[in-house]
């Protein structure tokens, strides 16, 4: 009986053994990205510019956004427009895209797009009462209709892109333009094509709504 006792804890021992074993979690697989290299994120080399040859640094303008531009001194009397081409393998397939670059159309497109902005921040809440007068005033701006621009500065860059892995992707050129209309003349367009309007409007909170939106424009289009 004894020998029967020892028998029967012996096996009660091995299955709570087992049991323990069965319930311990496996480990975890590691991670099919684990071991790949992290991206690199090399940024792009310069290899030449415009200015190179002469000993001179990049202007200033070509680093920065068309509203950083407008905070000079030299464009505070105007609005400014800054254009970059795609790229290009060749200096002159660069140059060709300022060739044929229609800057009527790109400058109307650009204030087209501020004017929804400057509505949209005026018309807080009352979008909806003035959204029919805005894109009529918008489709008012025609491309015709624009000048007073002039190109101010152009600059070219070349420079030497990476894949993510470090390796090198491509080197191309990269043209930039410049553009300034005085902002009294675009001002003055954008205050008749408010006025001139045709659509009217329906109740007196779109008269006040509207309003709301021609003080905006009182402080010009930024």
């Amino acid at each position: 009986m004894k020998r029967i006792g020892k028998l029967t804890g012996l096996a009660l021992l091995l299955a709570l053994v087992m049991a323990g074993c069965a319930s311990t979690p496996e480990p975890e697989k590691e991670s099919l990205t684990k071991n790949l290299p992290a991206p690199v994120l090399k940024r792009p080399d310069i290899l030449d510019h415009k200015n190179y040859k002469f000993g001179r640094d990049i202007p200033d303008w070509v680093v920065m956004d068309a509203t950083e531009i407008e905070k000079l001194p030299q464009y505070q009397d105007d609005y400014v427009f800054k254009f970059e081409s795609p790229r290009a393998q060749s200096l002159q397939g660069a140059e060709l895209w300022t060739r044929n670059f229609t800057a009527a159309s790109q400058i109307a497109q650009t204030v087209r797009n501020r004017v929804r902005v400057k509505f949209a921040g005026a018309a807080v809440g009352d979008m909806n009462m003035v959204e029919n007068y805005m894109e009529t005033v918008v489709d008012s701006l025609s491309d015709a209709q624009f000048s007073g621009y002039q190109p101010v500065a152009d600059y070219w860059i070349q420079m030497r892109y990476y894949r993510d892995d470090g390796t090198v992707d491509e080197d191309a050129y990269t043209y930039y333009v410049l553009y300034t209309i005085p902002k009294t003349t675009l001002d003055r367009m954008i205050r008749d094509a408010l006025d001139n309007a045709d659509q009217k409007p329906a109740t007196e909170e779109e008269v006040t709504a509207r309003q709301r939106v021609k003080d905006a424009f009182e402080n010009g289009l930024r």
